[in-house]
């Protein structure tokens, strides 16, 4: 059985819960090439819209098209972006864009979104006998 984490609470909002568009322009690109970050190097990713238009994005930047998503990081088959949202009732939060892309560049999106007061997650204490 896997870490136990009792104080852990996420709020996972809905899309219609949310102000924030829907990643919906990572789903419709195809990855053209993409190189993990490599000493001083950052990552980067090439991109490739609907419409034909190429796009390099470098660990660090900002993509309009998804409502200021930040790329955080190029690993192997997996693209990570970050991003501000606002839930229903006014509160803020980030949302965590994870896009993984197969060889012929098909992606595959899941957002993950925490909004609220979120408590700081702890490790659990070893039991003291």
């Amino acid at each position: 059985m896997g870490p136990f984490f009792p104080l852990l609470v996420l709020s996972i909002l809905t899309p219609q819960a949310s102000s924030s568009a829907e990643p919906r322009f990572l789903e419709a690109i195809r990855v053209v090439s993409a190189r993990p970050a490599e000493g001083f190097t950052k990552g980067e990713v090439s991109l490739k819209a609907p419409d034909g238009t190429e796009l390099l994005l470098r660990e660090g930047d900002t993509l309009a098209e998804e409502g200021g998503a930040k790329l955080k990081d190029v690993a192997s088959g997996v693209l990570t972006f970050t991003r501000q949202v606002t839930g229903g009732d006014g509160e803020r939060g980030e949302s965590l864009i994870v896009v993984r892309f197969d060889a012929s560049g098909k992606t595959r999106v899941r957002e993950y979104r925490t909004v609220g007061d979120v408590p700081t997650p702890r490790a659990p204490r070893p039991d003291s006998r």
